[in-house]
């Protein structure tokens, strides 16, 4: 149960900026850190949510509503898959060969269409998520979409082959197999299912809508890239959580 739980304080000291002791890493845990993806989200989703519910009491406006719940999540993850979301954006806007796509993703720079696809994700977030304010519905969403979008790019990074160089790629991959596959399957269909009780039938558009948009994408970034990558994962997840939140705001 040790290395499990080791596996789970990992994942989060990961995927979030909440404080944990700096001597839980090693590689006995970091087998399992993947399995507590759906975890991560879980406890993103429900600060997302209490951050809502808290601005909501105090009777907060609904642009500073909109304007605090857009960036929450991405604070809460240290801004680590919207990095990702950028670097990607730049190789693939590039229209460059597939060597200088490589090379532009890998390159520490911030190019111009990184900063173009971010505000134009801004714009597109700050939309969806001031509709939903505006007209309280829904946000229990808040809750579902990050567990979703991270039980479903989890088992893609760990199905997809790791592209060549990605050190993150084969980190995650390193010890795994059908277990976590099956646990981060699970906790999508219970994900799923539970949203669908707890806000709606079309609560299942939803998370149809984020299912297809991380395939197709993370799909064209393994044909782009010859594999998945950390970068290309947070992309996939950044993307399919956008699209979770439109789609929330529609419905």
């Amino acid at each position: 149960m040790k290395k499990y739980f080791k596996g789970f304080l990992m994942a989060v000291s990961m995927f979030t900026i909440i404080p944990l002791p700096h001597n839980i890493w090693d590689d006995e845990g970091g087998k399992h850190i993947m399995k507590f993806y759906p975890v991560v989200g879980l406890i993103v989703g429900f600060i997302w949510y209490g951050v809502y519910k808290v601005l909501q009491l105090l009777g907060a406006s609904t642009m500073i509503t909109a304007a605090i719940i857009m960036i929450v999540p991405f604070i809460l993850t240290g801004m680590l898959h919207l990095d990702g979301f950028m670097d990607v954006c730049d190789a693939l806007l590039s229209r460059r060969s597939k060597e200088e796509k490589l090379r532009i993703l890998k390159d520490s720079h911030t190019g111009a269409f990184a900063v173009i696809a971010l505000a134009m994700l801004f714009t597109v977030n700050f939309a969806a998520v001031y509709t939903i304010v505006d007209i309280n519905t829904n946000p229990l969403g808040f809750i579902f979409i990050p567990i979703i979008s991270r039980s479903l790019i989890g088992y893609l990074l760990l199905s997809k082959e790791a592209m060549k160089g990605s050190s993150l790629g084969a980190f995650f991959k390193q010890g795994t197999g059908v277990v976590d596959r099956a646990l981060l399957m699970m906790a999508l269909i219970v994900a799923t299912f539970t949203a669908i009780v707890f806000i709606n039938v079309n609560a299942g558009i939803m998370v149809s809508v984020m299912i297809v948009t991380a395939l197709l994408l993370v799909d064209n970034c393994c044909r782009e890239f010859d594999g998945i990558s950390g970068d290309t994962a947070g992309f996939g997840l950044v993307m399919a959580e956008t699209v979770g939140i439109l789609i929330l705001a529609l419905i």
